[in-house]
């Protein structure tokens, strides 16, 4: 008996010392994200509010909104969750939490709504081809800009601070846990995967494949056009000229092909983030909640792409990156 009850006492041991060291793998891992997300959104917003080049064309301001909503998610939202991990209870009480939970929604919110914004943006541009710079002013993507946040943060504030008053029921104990009693709503959990899910992807894809089949039918006819222009070069005294024609087409197709594709990637990575988490919504409406190892899976997921946004932007935008370069003295890269 005493042999038995020693061989369990080394396996519990074993156990525990097994669970120390994947927290402790969890808790770095959080860190590091955090780390990551604040510096790399720090250092798109240093770019684009100090090379005056960023700042003449308004269309950049959608990256600064965007890289600001990223920037609050990992000053602000990943670091309360982590020390929530550590600490394996909420320690803030019930007034950070809320006011934890209003910037967080509210951040994510704005991080997609800038990411529809910056294809809608690109739509334009092709569409109204000559008159997108009359049309796309400093102040008309301010308007824009301030209005997505006029309307996001009330909502947030509102469905955060008032909910009770509203049901007159109080569901969360924040000296344990903080969560948006809201979100023990299915009709808001419902509201919450349309918003911030079904119905931005449906706008993103089908902006970004305006985008793309625009671009495609540019590149079939320029294609076309390029080819009869090089062929008279042989027979033509103004070859020289054609040739420049032909070079300026061909480069400004090439860099509408490389931002279709960098909206690409981005919408990609919007749905690998978001999609679990809105899933998990949905499994949260019934009796069968998902794993609490699960749901912060999901969680960390979805603030990952705020980690990730500013990298893509870094390898596209050659302004952006020289920043990066500069400011890590990276020059080995150059």
């Amino acid at each position: 008996m005493e042999s038995s009850s020693s061989s369990d006492y080394d396996v519990a041991n074993q156990t525990d010392d097994t669970l120390i060291v994947y927290g402790g793998i969890v808790i770095g891992l959080s860190w590091l994200l955090t780390f990551v997300t604040v510096v790399g959104n720090g250092l798109v917003i240093f770019a684009l509010t100090t090379e005056k080049s960023l700042r003449s064309n308004p269309a950049n301001l959608f990256i600064l909104n965007l890289s600001v909503a990223d920037f609050l998610v990992g000053a602000f939202s990943l670091p309360f969750n982590t020390f929530w991990l550590m600490f394996d209870y909420w320690p803030f009480g019930e007034g950070v939490c809320k006011m934890w939970l209003i910037i967080d929604y509210t951040a994510c919110a704005v991080s997609v709504c800038g990411i529809i914004l910056i294809s809608l943006d690109r739509y334009w541009m092709l569409k109204i081809k000559l008159k997108y710079r009359q049309f796309q002013t400093t102040k008309r993507v301010t308007v824009m800009i301030l209005v997505s946040w006029a309307v996001i943060i009330p909502f947030y504030a509102i469905s955060t601070l008032f909910w009770e008053n509203f049901t007159g029921k109080k569901i969360i104990d924040y000296s344990e846990n903080c969560d948006m009693e809201s979100g023990q709503s299915m009709a808001y959990n419902l509201f919450t995967v349309f918003v911030e899910l079904l119905i931005p992807l449906a706008i993103i894809i089908y902006l970004n494949i305006t985008v793309y089949k625009d671009i495609r039918h540019r590149a079939r006819i320029n294609h076309n056009q390029s080819i009869l222009q090089v062929t008279d070069n042989h027979l033509s005294i103004s070859s020289r000229s054609k040739r420049q024609n032909v070079n300026a087409t061909i480069s400004s197709m090439r860099r509408h092909r490389k931002a279709a594709v960098t909206l690409a990637v981005l919408v990609s990575v919007f749905i690998v983030c978001w999609t679990p988490y809105c899933i998990v919504l949905i499994w949260s409406i019934g009796d069968d909640s998902p794993d609490y190892i699960l749901v912060e899976v999901v969680y960390y997921l979805l603030w990952s792409n705020s980690a990730i946004n500013p990298f893509l932007y870094a390898l596209t935008n050659l302004k952006i990156r020289e920043v990066f370069l500069k400011f890590l003295r990276l020059k080995c890269f150059k």
